[in-house]
């Protein structure tokens, strides 16, 4: 299977599954969904980006060694919210590098307070923060401010949801 053409056949939960079986964890096929992932054509990216979140819950491994382009990617590539969605998404749970850690601490905290930003979006990034402040505790006094605010501005039910339980973890820590 060609996997950028199949994606260009429809963007479907039926597609993606078809895709995600077809890769596996088969390192060669990975590599070749992640090239897509990184395209510059804006519906080959933004398709990957279904297949790079099935591929990443059936087997996280599989995408551990690219998370430094990953995460240059979410840096430098703003075609799509697809991406940055399912990048940050994956951030939650994969150990962010040391190098990259602030420039991800910084993303983050700024799609938290940016009013456009979709609410997955400030929701994973909470998280990531959260993640990020277990490892350096004293970004927390950093964090905790900003958070309130947007507890505060924000009514929906996802943001208050996640942020009430990340700020209630950052309390906690030493």
């Amino acid at each position: 299977m060609d996997i950028k053409s199949q994606l260009l056949v429809e963007h479907s939960k039926k597609n993606t599954e078809l895709i995600r079986v077809f890769i596996g964890d088969d390192p060669y096929r990975v590599a070749a969904l992640l090239h897509c992932f990184f395209s510059q054509e804006v519906k080959v990216s933004q398709r990957a980006a279904m297949v790079v979140s099935a591929v990443f819950d059936n087997t996280p491994a599989a995408l551990v060694p690219y998370t430094t382009q990953l995460i240059d990617n979410l840096i430098n590539n703003t075609q799509h919210i697809a991406i940055k969605r399912c990048t940050i998404r994956i951030l939650q749970l994969i150990k962010i590098p040391e190098d990259r850690m602030s420039l991800v601490f910084d993303l983050c905290l700024q799609s938290i307070v940016d009013v456009k930003e979709p609410i997955a979006i400030k929701a994973f990034s909470m998280s990531v923060v959260l993640n990020i402040c277990k490892n350096h505790p004293e970004l927390k006094h950093e964090v905790i401010p900003i958070l309130t605010l947007e507890l505060e501005r924000n009514e929906s039910a996802g943001v208050l949801n996640r942020g009430r339980k990340v700020l209630k973890t950052l309390q906690k820590l030493d």
